[in-house]
């Protein structure tokens, strides 16, 4: 008996050790499954850079490596004046945020902006007197590399104006290339984009860069220069001046003045340097001329301004006379026979006859200005001709 119990308390205890060492290998299981992994401390979000610092310069004083002049420019009182239409800077940067330019004007004009290649809905007109002020440009860019085009759409004679210093969030980059193709634009209220938008023409209506020439530069990714203003002839027209006032100039500046002839005074300011050679050199004027495009003295007028150009740029650049922009008969009549008996195409003076682009109401415009729709149409015409002429001229030069 006394064996018995001897025997069954020995397997009480090693049932007893066996129930232990299986609860603590299960006690050890479950702690491995249930045990967190140290973890690596958490970021709530990807650290922000440091903001890149403020930086400003002028314009004026870093044409030769920053800004790249748009158009005839000058610099005067150390800022950068943009009289014509079309005329402006470019300029590259590594930045973010806002965008400031410093604007001085002399009466009200308007800004055309573009970023990164793209037309910008901010189209700021502006009146900022002798103090000038800093104009949002851009905001909330995204880091990173910005290409800007900054271009004056409004006529010298409803006012001036001149950049002061560019302000950035980063660092300016070295100024860029200019581009390979580039023409030279003589013209009028329709060449300026008078009342182009309809509604009267005024700073708000008017923009001469969705007029046809800027178009046509656009189109054919050239660099242009635009010389003229609305009611502009060679013999008779609505200013105290007349084109070959202008032709050889960087600006011009057209102020009230009562003692003037006219009601105003145009202030002469540096002259052009004639440095870059254009591949083409079109020309819109005659229309405010009326009757006198048949007359002596017209001739006698483009002849001058020719012979000027000539100077400059040489016989072989091409000379593009735009017809088609006026349903005047006369105009559209003597310009041709003007040409042909200065050389015609063998002199390089060409006729580009753009189709149903009158201004007149039914097809799209005031009865005298052309709008939006048929300033394109224009430009679109143009611009196929150019593309044409060009690589004639070309392959001409090439046999040479």
């Amino acid at each position: 008996m006394k064996r018995f119990l001897l025997i069954v308390l020995g397997l009480a205890m090693m049932l007893t050790a066996v129930a232990c060492a299986a609860k603590k290998e299960t006690d050890n299981s479950e702690g491995s499954q249930t045990e967190a992994t140290p973890e690596t401390p958490t970021q709530d979000a990807e650290e922000k850079p440091e903001p890149l610092p403020q930086t400003e310069l002028s314009v004026a004083e870093h044409l030769d490596d920053i800004f790249r002049p748009l158009g005839r420019s000058y610099i005067k009182d150390e800022k950068y004046h943009i009289d014509f239409a079309c005329s402006g800077i470019h300029f590259k940067a590594e930045c973010e945020g806002t965008v400031k330019l410093q604007v001085f004007t002399h009466r009200k004009v308007a800004l055309t902006i573009y970023i990164d290649g793209e037309r910008s809905p901010r189209e700021p007109e502006i009146e900022t007197g002798p103090n000038g002020v800093y104009l949002t440009i851009a905001k909330d860019l995204e880091r990173g590399v910005h290409e800007f085009r900054i271009v004056n759409r409004t006529q010298f004679i409803w006012g001036n104006v001149s950049f002061g210093n560019v302000r950035i969030n980063g660092s300016f980059l070295d100024k860029p290339a200019e581009r390979e193709l580039f023409l030279e634009f003589y013209g009028d209220s329709i060449l300026n984009g008078s009342n182009v938008r309809m509604g009267g023409s005024s700073v708000a209506n008017s923009d001469a860069t969705q007029a046809f020439g800027w178009l046509t530069a656009e189109a054919l990714n050239a660099d242009m220069n635009l010389i003229g203003c609305g009611g502009l002839g060679l013999t008779a027209n609505k200013r105290s001046f007349f084109m070959r006032d202008i032709v050889e100039y960087a600006g011009a500046q057209y102020s009230l003045d009562t003692n003037a002839a006219g009601g105003y005074l145009l202030t002469h300011v540096p002259k052009y340097d004639f440095k870059r050679i254009p591949d083409a050199v079109i020309f819109e004027i005659g229309v405010n001329d009326g009757g006198n495009c048949s007359k002596e003295i017209f001739k006698t007028e483009l002849t001058a301004i020719l012979d000027i150009l000539r100077t400059h740029y040489g016989k072989d650049v091409p000379f593009v006379f735009v017809l088609g922009e006026t349903a005047a008969k006369n105009y559209n009549e003597a310009i041709p026979k003007v040409l042909e008996s200065l050389g015609g195409e063998s002199a390089n003076l060409y006729i580009c006859q753009v189709s149903n682009a009158a201004a007149s109401k039914e097809v799209g415009g005031d009865g005298t200005h052309p709008n939006i729709e048929t300033a394109a149409r224009m430009a679109e015409e143009l611009t196929a001709y150019l593309k044409e002429l060009l690589n004639k001229q070309s392959k001409s030069i090439q046999k040479q």
